[in-house]
């Protein structure tokens, strides 16, 4: 994992390369960060949790969580809504995650962390070590209110539990490279004003409350032999600044796929055509929309890429992202169709 020095230097940097925000028209992002990069040589992104159910035995909730597997080496994004969802579905897929040692939480809320614990326990039994690692990026465990004025506790709960089960929160305040050509981003700069989260959740403090705006929120960045691969949760920093962290990160190779929740499920057409409009700018050539991505603003972003309905799709529990392959639907992939 890359050194705390190193990251404060990338995070400096890509606070530089993307700001301030540019037009729908503006020349390609500034070089990578780093001018030797690792890539992945195969690349699997399996969707464990999202709103709709896959195949026979597969259930589906308001929650996300995904398993990347790359060259062999796995991490879990999020963890799903309720504490058994993504459980439920790993035996239904056959999956086993006591040598997945590393997990992401893409931001606090409980629809993708109800499930950390659960799954800790029971994969640790196999391995002691399994799930052991949380990554998360500054700002997760801020003090929260809800719009009553209660506190919420989830994440200060949460951190309770899971270190009692000798498991460890490491906090991200920039890009790191978790495993070679994988990088998690930390906080994303916010050029765009997307504004991509619900009202009603506040930050608390000494000088009272303000909106919680999701300042965490971070997703992942792959440098896959199809070019970028991005995996967010919710997207709350906003899809299109995610995928210019993306760029900032990697160079502005073509993003070769966007996988898991955008959260434009509420917003008008108008701002998903505009959306769309600077994705295909930004080289976005496949999503697999889950959660809170919402069917018509996937199909409007479809027709924003002029893409076909195989490369850009709603997920579903079981739809993958695999290299040299793309979007698979269902469990095709995991019996054997793909390589």
């Amino acid at each position: 994992m890359m050194s705390l020095d190193r990251r404060q230097l990338i995070g400096g940097l890509a606070l530089a390369l993307t700001a301030p925000a540019r037009g729908l028209a503006a020349d390609l992002p500034a070089p990578a960060l780093d001018p030797v990069l690792a890539k992945v040589g195969q690349l699997r992104i399996t969707v464990l949790d999202t709103m709709v159910a896959g195949s026979s035995g597969l259930d589906g909730e308001w929650g996300f969580a995904a398993l990347m597997e790359a060259d062999g080496r796995r991490i879990l994004y999020d963890t799903g809504a309720s504490p058994g969802m993504v459980l439920q579905n790993l035996r239904t897929l056959n999956l086993d995650l006591s040598d997945v040692e590393d997990v992401i939480l893409s931001h606090n809320h409980d629809d993708h962390t109800a499930g950390l614990l659960t799954l800790r326990r029971e994969f640790a039994r196999a391995n002691p070590k399994a799930l052991g690692r949380c990554h998360v990026a500054t700002g997760i465990f801020a003090a929260r209110e809800r719009a009553d004025g209660r506190p919420d506790r989830n994440m200060a709960d949460l951190k309770v539990a899971y270190e009692a089960l000798g498991g460890a929160f490491i906090v991200h305040d920039a890009p790191a490279e978790l495993l070679p050509g994988v990088w998690f981003t930390g906080p994303v700069p916010r050029p765009h004003n997307e504004r991509n989260w619900n009202p009603g959740h506040y930050l608390s403090g000494p000088a009272g409350r303000a909106d919680d705006i999701l300042a965490e929120d971070a997703a992942l960045v792959i440098n896959s032999p199809d070019g970028t691969v991005v995996l967010t949760g919710c997207g709350h920093a906003g899809v299109m600044n995610i995928c210019e962290q993306a760029h900032a990160i990697l160079g502005p190779q073509p993003i070769a796929g966007l996988i898991g929740g955008l959260h434009l499920f509420l917003n008008s057409r108008a701002s998903v055509e505009a959306t769309g409009a600077r994705l295909k700018a930004l080289g976005v050539r496949r999503i697999l929309a889950a959660h809170c991505t919402g069917f018509e603003p996937t199909w409007i972003l479809r027709q924003a890429l002029d893409a076909s309905p195989a490369d850009v799709a709603v997920a579903t529990v079981g739809s993958q992202w695999i290299s040299g392959v793309g979007v698979q639907t269902g469990l095709l992939a995991r019996l054997g169709t793909a390589p």
